[in-house]
């Protein structure tokens, strides 16, 4: 069985730099959300992840939609 350990460090914007895999530690101070397959997400301030069925990603966004209701 793998596990996923992670380290904190200092109390105020935490953010993970480092996440180890079984054996494999991955540096992520130097990954980006875009990286991963189904985000597709300009660097934008306020914005937030909005999921797009059409193109079955998520898309950075500063508009709600609620919908039609």
């Amino acid at each position: 069985m793998s596990s996923i350990k992670g380290q904190v460090r200092g109390t105020s914007n935490i953010k993970v730099s480092t996440l180890k895999v079984g054996a494999t530690d991955v540096n992520l101070s130097t990954k980006s959300i875009n990286e991963l397959s189904d985000v597709s997400a300009a660097e934008t301030d306020k914005a937030y992840l909005q999921y797009n069925q059409t193109t079955d990603k998520w898309e950075a966004s500063s508009i709600i939609d609620g919908g039609t209701f």
